[in-house]
């Protein structure tokens, strides 16, 4: 062989390895500056219904869980997408509003008739980090306020649509239950907002407040007269309960919105044995407790443990987990005391702002709906927030004629009904008005989606 035609393999040899070092080094710098992965899994299901699972692996910070079910009629991507988050004191919603409310399958794995898949796209994000089957690096990942968790969110919708491109046009509707209300708003203002321009297309209509935990503060100051009205206090344990709430009232004017919450937090305990209550459940009032009995942040958990009657978190942890191809070592809901910690500083802050913000600067509608049986988020309470909104609209809102919400002949609530915003009355139902009156729900939503 030549010395020539040595050179000429040589330089080949040394042409492919350059090559490989070349490609090596701008597939390090493009992995290594992406923000997020998509880990679809890839578990043998459950039932025969399509549906993505995956977690959008946020780098630096954890992973946050997604599943979403595409609408059984054919034509999927004109049926609007409905985005439902919960937020830090309530029961994520790839658990209640997916098995408990209106996805596909109920806790026994049966098939739903009256599920929103019927009509609708419906997407459950398990949100904050720590939530859920979303799980954080570490406790010091977790995040402690909106904007972080919405830089989460904006990442998983993002990976959403990468994996689902045709849906971009799609009509999309941020539902938010709770604290979820806050997280909605957020989501949505930045959605909303061109400065800095949206990193994925999508086609957001609205956001919808379900029981709303938006101006906590303002709320409980109608909490004794709500709870006096119905009997379930006296004129003593109002003082006391508004003793409270002009302490945290104080606590958030000044700033000290840590200690507002430690106070806010633990309202149950304080109205059944400080108040004289002795048992109530204030997520949803009717419902008969023993003095023994447990409480959760503000009853949802115990409430929903007697509706079904059964461990819905072991089922989730047991039966769900490994159906999705969901990893052993994640641990559902497991990081829940410590969200809440981490939201300690953040969780009093008024959202009022967002919902100023979306009704000045947007077109999107705000709809808001309050189950009566909802200490809480007690209705007198959420229309002092609302009754004093500031945008041009509000004359016409307070000044629009409230209806009835008539199903079957049965009076399920009032409304009452602008172009941008909406405030629904919900008549015996709690803090989950999907789970304690469906038919009236799916009338909302329809009226929410469908154009007048």
């Amino acid at each position: 062989m030549s010395r020539k035609t040595n050179i000429i393999i040589v330089s080949v040899i040394l042409g492919f390895v350059a090559a490989a070092v070349i490609g090596f080094l701008i597939w390090w710098l493009v992995t290594d500056t992406e923000e997020f992965t998509i880990i679809k899994l890839e578990g043998e299901g459950i039932g025969d219904i399509e549906y993505t699972a995956a977690f959008t692996r946020i780098r630096g910070s954890g992973d946050i869980f997604w599943w979403f079910y595409p609408t059984l009629p054919a034509v999927k991507i004109i049926k609007p997408i409905i985005l439902w988050v919960d937020g830090v004191t309530g029961v994520p919603p790839s658990l209640l509003a997916n098995f408990g409310m209106f996805g596909p399958y109920d806790f026994n794995l049966n098939q739903r008739s009256d599920s929103w898949i019927n009509n609708y796209n419906l997407l459950f994000v398990d949100a904050p980090l720590g939530t859920g089957f979303s799980t954080a690096q570490s406790d010091s990942q977790i995040p402690g306020n909106l904007d972080a968790t919405t830089d989460h969110l904006l990442f998983t919708l993002e990976s959403f649509y990468r994996l689902h491109e045709d849906y971009a046009d799609t009509p999309l509707y941020i539902f938010g239950e709770g604290h979820g209300a806050q997280i909605a708003l957020a989501l949505a203002r930045r959605l909303a907002s061109t400065d800095p321009p949206g990193r994925f297309q999508h086609n957001l209509k609205g956001v919808v407040l379900g029981n709303g935990i938006v101006s906590p503060a303002l709320a409980l100051t109608k909490l004794g007269f709500y709870l006096e009205e119905l009997g379930y206090i006296d004129a003593n344990g109002r003082a006391a309960i508004e003793t409270l709430s002009e302490d945290v009232s104080s606590s958030v004017s000044g700033g000290q919105l840590r200690d507002a919450f430690d106070k806010f937090i633990t309202l149950g305990d304080f109205v059944n044995e400080k108040a004289g209550a002795v048992a109530v459940n204030l997520g949803h009032i009717v419902d008969k407790l023993t003095r023994e009995a447990s409480r959760d942040y503000f009853g949802q958990r115990q409430y929903m443990q007697e509706k079904f009657g059964l461990d819905a978190f072991s089922f989730m942890q047991e039966t769900v987990a490994p159906a999705l191809g969901i990893p052993s070592d994640v641990s559902f809901d497991y990081n829940r005391a410590a969200v809440v910690d981490a939201f300690r500083n953040n969780f009093m802050s008024p959202a009022t702002p967002h919902v100023e913000f979306l009704l000045r600067n947007t077109d999107l509608k705000v709809v808001i709906y309050n189950g009566n049986l909802d200490a809480v988020s007690n209705t007198p309470g959420q229309l002092e927030w609302v009754d004093n909104l500031q945008w041009p609209g509000q004359e016409e809102f307070k000044t629009t004629p409230r209806r009835t919400l008539v199903i079957n002949r049965l009076v399920e609530g009032y409304f009452r009904e602008t172009p941008r915003l909406s405030f629904y009355w919900m008549n015996a139902a709690g803090q989950s008005v999907p789970l304690d009156s469906p038919l009236a729900m799916r009338r909302i939503l329809d009226r929410i989606t469908q154009p007048k």
